[in-house]
């Protein structure tokens, strides 16, 4: 009875031993497969940024359909100037806020392969003082996919009230407020209605300072042939 016993797990260890060493290779496969081969700057590589505005910095990676874990953010110099909004350093893109007059540069490179990167210049000015009340949370260029829900948001800089801050559509065939009852305030929420492009305006109706952001509302993925078709229609 008791050698056979030992069998028994003699055999459970064999089975176990024989599929961690058929599933290891495979799993190792799938992970190498994800890695991006190469990035590349989403928009301009030099941005310019006003005190306490903050704002997306992009990368594509190639293939489309990589992991964006193998990413990796980093500012290189003048850290005095800008900082990175959150912890996230893995991601297709990082928001960053300007700090203070200067210059910085920000790298984006594949983890494991340094020379595979993209340097952003970034330059940093002075705010526009008392007269800004208001200025853009993230990039003033969106990319959203057709029929989706997404929001917009501006940043007070000044005593503003969000009942003062009235946002308004260029063109509300392309793009609509998600609520018809609201349209103020420091952050409104939107729907993506059809492909096109369309401008939408926050405006601080006390002094007529105005935020304007471009958005782009382009189709799925899978609607479009190949990968090369889609970036072509995305980068216009």
């Amino acid at each position: 009875m008791k050698n056979t016993k030992i069998k028994r797990i003699w055999l459970l260890l064999t089975l176990v031993l024989t599929f961690s060493a058929l599933l290891g290779p495979v799993a190792h496969a799938d992970y190498d497969w994800i890695r991006p081969k190469t990035i590349s700057a989403v928009g301009k590589k030099t941005v310019t940024m006003q005190v306490g505005e903050e704002k997306d910095l992009r990368i594509r990676m190639n293939p489309l359909h990589a992991d964006d874990d193998f990413l990796r953010w980093k500012i290189v110099s003048g850290k005095k100037y800008v900082r990175f909004k959150d912890y996230d350093r893995s991601d297709d893109s990082i928001e960053i806020v300007a700090k203070k007059a200067g210059t910085a540069k920000v790298c984006c490179y594949i983890n494991g392969k340094s020379d595979k990167k993209v340097n952003f210049t970034v330059k940093v000015k002075k705010s526009a003082g008392k007269k800004a009340t208001i200025a853009a949370r993230g990039s003033k260029i969106r990319y959203e996919e057709v029929y989706d829900d997404f929001d917009l948001e501006v940043k007070k800089l000044g005593t503003v009230s969000g009942k003062n801050l009235k946002w308004t559509i260029a063109d509300r065939e392309i793009a609509d407020f998600d609520s018809p009852y609201a349209t103020k305030g420091v952050e409104v929420d939107f729907v993506a209605k059809k492909v096109g492009t369309t401008t939408i305006t926050c405006t601080n109706t006390v002094t007529s300072e105005k935020i304007t952001f471009t958005v782009k509302i382009v189709n799925r993925y899978e609607d479009f042939d190949d990968e090369d078709d889609f970036w072509e229609y995305y980068d216009d």
